[in-house]
């Protein structure tokens, strides 16, 4: 193999090395926007599905009971540590 031929096949190594590299950059910054963007996209669908239940009376319509904004209240999650048992392990056989 000559020098020139080794030069052509490093050059080419790197190209493609360079091109995987800013492919998979490429792939790790767009999964890092979608995973930021998931939470406030969970969080919104979420509030938004659930709707008050409005009564309608003669003073409101239809309409006025079909725009009116849900509010939804988010319970408190309390966990409550306990211990577990202790794992029986024996000496080995």
């Amino acid at each position: 193999m000559t020098p020139e031929q080794r030069d052509r096949n490093v050059f080419r190594a790197r190209r493609i090395t360079g091109a995987i590299a800013a492919a998979s950059l490429a792939a790790c910054g767009l999964f890092a926007g979608l995973a930021a963007s998931a939470t406030r996209h969970v969080a919104a669908t979420a509030t938004t599905k659930k709707k008050a239940a409005v009564v309608v009376t003669p003073a409101t319509t239809a309409a006025e009971a079909a725009t009116t904004p849900a509010t939804t209240t988010i319970a408190p999650v309390v966990v409550t540590p306990t211990q577990s048992a202790p794992v029986a392990s024996s000496g080995g056989s």
